[in-house]
C-alpha cells in the first residue's frame, strides 16, 4: 500500500517562501545559493536561529527566572551557530574534548558549559577539570571513580551532577529511549547512593551541585514530561538529605519534539503513526507549564533549572539543497538519483522522514508520486525505508499467514512514508529541498564512496550569505592517511 505525504502546504511565514515559482529561503532565492555555492548546500537562518533561542528562553524564565539553557552541541558544533546561540544568552552542553574545545573557540567559558557523556576519557576529564567546568554529568560509578582520581591529581575540586534512571520511557524510535534501564545511559538509586558517599568523603576533590535525568528525545506526549518532573521534584528532596551542603541546581536534559513538516494536514494522508513520529503539538510554552513550572514551585527560585535541548534548537533552522542527477522508471513509478545521500544526512540511513520540495517549482500545482535515492553505490541510500520495507516482505514470504496483520507490521517495522508526492514536470537538473535538516547532519557527514562532504552557509538577517563550512575538496580525502 502506498504512502505517502501530502506535499502542500509546505510554505513557513518569513521563512519558506516562492517567488516565480522559485523556493526562497529568508527572501533568498534557493537556486541562487545552490549557483553560488555549489551542490548539495545546507542553508541555515540565522532568524530561525535567534528565534528558537528566544522562544525557549522566554517561556522557560518565565515560569524560572533562574534557567541556564546549555544548547546540547552535539546536534550542531559548527562555530557560526554557537556564536548565534552565545550571542542570544545560550549555554552550552559538551560530549567529549573535542566539543569542549570548539565551545571555547566559540567563545564559551567553562563555567557556562556541562559535560555530558558515557565514557569521558581521562585526557578529557583533565581538561574539563583544569578548566573549571561548571558541571561535569556522571553517568556511572567506574567514571566518578575517574573524576576523582584526576581531581586528586590536579588538586582541584570537580563539580559534578550524578545522572538518575528514571525509568520512564520516551521517544520515537529505541535508540531515543535513554530514560530507562534497558538503555546504556545513567545510575540506579543504589549506584547513586553508593556514589554521594563517595562523594561525601572526598570534599577536597569532588563536589556534588545537582542531578541530571534525560528521558529520551523525540518525545511526543506531555504526560512523559509531567512524570520526569514528579520523580525529579522526589528524587531532589531525597538527594538533598544526603549531603552535608545544599544542591545547586536540576538538570532535565532535552529530548524536546519538533515538527517534520510545515503543517499537520501534510500527514493526513498517511498513517497515523507516522503523525505521532514527525508531528507534535508540543511546545516551550507547554513544557514551560507542564515540566518547568511544577519543578520550579516544588524547589524553590534559589534552586537552578537548567535543561541540555540539541534538535529541538536547530532541526527546523536549516534547508538541504540538492539536485537531481539522473531518472529511472521504475514499478510504474519514476525514481529520482539526488546528488546527496546519506552520506550527507545520515539520519536517512536510519529510515527518519524529511519532507521535501522542489525549489524549482515550487508552486506547481499538478504532482506526481516518485522515489527518491542518493548517489552512493549502496542500496540503503534511499529517502524511503527500504530496510524496512525489506523486513516486512521477508516475514510475509517466510510466513504467509501474517498478511492479515501487514498493517502492524508496517507500523512497527517501517518508519517513513514509502513514496514522495512532487510536481508532475519533475526533471533531471531541478533543485530539491529538504526541510528541517539542521539537526545532527553536518556532525554525522562522511566522504564515503570519496564524495566530498557538502558546505554550509548562513543566510544572515539582512538576505545576505556566508560560507560557514567549505565544502570538502578532494585533498581531503587524503588527510588522515599515512603511507
Amino acid at each position: 500500500m502506498s504512502q505517502v505525504v501530502s506535499l502542500h502546504p509546505w510554505k513557513r511565514k518569513q521563512h519558506l517562501n516562492s517567488e516565480n515559482n522559485r523556493l526562497l529561503i529568508d527572501g533568498v532565492n534557493a537556486a541562487e545559493l545552490l549557483a553560488r555555492y555549489g551542490s548539495p548546500l545546507y542553508v541555515y537562518s540565522e532568524a530561525k536561529l535567534r528565534e528558537n533561542a528566544l522562544d525557549i528562553l522566554g517561556n522557560f524564565r518565565r515560569e524560572h527566572a533562574n534557567t541556564r539553557v546549555c544548547f546540547a552541541s552535539k546536534a550542531c558544533a559548527n562555530l557560526a551557530v554557537l556564536k548565534v546561540f552565545k550571542d542570544c544568552g545560550l549555554s552550552v552542553e559538551v560530549n567529549s574534548g573535542g566539543e569542549f574545545y570548539k565551545a571555547r573557540a566559540a567563545g564559551y567559558s567553562p563555567a557556562d558549559m556541562v559535560f555530558n557523556g558515557v565514557a569521558k576519557q581521562i585526557g578529557e576529564l583533565r581538561e574539563v577539570i583544569a578548566a573549571g567546568i561548571k558541571a561535569i554529568n556522571v553517568d556511572s560509578l567506574s567514571e566518578l571513580a575517574r573524576i576523582l582520581a584526576v581531581a586528586t591529581e590536579l588538586q582541584q575540586q570537580a563539580q559534578v551532577t550524578l545522572r538518575i534512571i528514571p525509568e520512564i520511557k520516551g521517544g520515537a524510535a529505541a535508540g531515543w529511549q535513554t530514560g530507562t534501564s534497558a538503555s546504556k545511559f545513567g545510575m540506579t538509586s543504589l549506584e547513586q547512593a553508593e556514589a554521594i558517599a563517595l562523594i561525601v568523603q572526598h570534599p577536597a576533590a569532588l563536589k556534588m551541585v545537582g542531578i541530571h535525568a534525560h528521558i529520551g528525545t523525540q518525545v511526543n506526549d506531555i504526560a512523559v514530561y509531567e512524570a520526569e518532573a514528579d520523580f525529579l521534584i522526589g528524587y531532589f528532596q531525597q538527594v538533598a538529605e544526603m549531603l552535608p551542603y545544599p544542591l545547586e541546581h536540576v538538570n532535565l536534559g532535552g529530548g524536546f519534539p519538533k515538527n517534520y513538516s510545515s503543517a499537520a494536514d501534510n500527514f493526513q494522508t498517511v498513517a497515523a503513526h507516522y503523525c505521532e513520529n514527525y508531528r507534535t503539538t508540543i511546545d516551550f510554552a507547554l513544557l514551560s507549564k507542564h515540566l518547568i513550572k511544577p519543578i520550579a514551585q516544588a524547589l524553590g527560585e534559589q534552586i537552578e533549572i537548567i535543561v541540555e535541548p540539541g534538535r529541538s534548537m536547530v532541526s527546523d533552522t536549516a534547508i538541504l539543497l540538492t539536485r537531481i542527477e539522473a531518472e529511472k522508471q521504475r514499478q510504474q513509478h519514476p525514481v529520482y538519483y539526488l546528488d546527496a545521500g546519506y552520506s550527507v544526512l545520515f539520519d536517512i540511513y536510519n529510515g527518519w522522514y524529511f519532507h521535501m520540495l522542489n525549489a524549482s517549482r515550487a508552486d506547481d500545482v499538478l504532482t506526481k508520486h516518485c522515489r527518491m535515492v542518493g548517489p552512493l553505490c549502496d542500496s540503503s541510500d534511499t529517502y524511503y525505508d527500504i530496510e524496512g520495507e525489506g523486513a516486512v516482505n521477508a516475514l510475509l514470504n517466510a510466513a504467509p499467514a501474517l498478511q492479515e496483520h501487514r498493517g502492524l507490521l508496517e507500523e512497527v517495522l517501517i518508519n517513513q512514508p514509502n513514496m514522495r508526492e512532487l510536481p508532475a514536470a519533475t526533471a533531471i537538473g531541478d533543485v530539491i529541498a529538504l526541510l528541517d535538516v539542521g539537526a545532527y547532519a553536518l556532525e554525522n557527514m562522511t566522504e564515503y564512496c570519496g564524495r566530498q562532504s557538502a558546505a554550509a552557509v548562513l543566510v544572515d538577517l539582512q538576505q545576505g550569505s556566508r560560507l560557514i563550512r567549505r565544502r570538502a575538496e578532494y585533498q581531503d580525502l587524503l588527510a588522515y592517511d599515512v603511507d
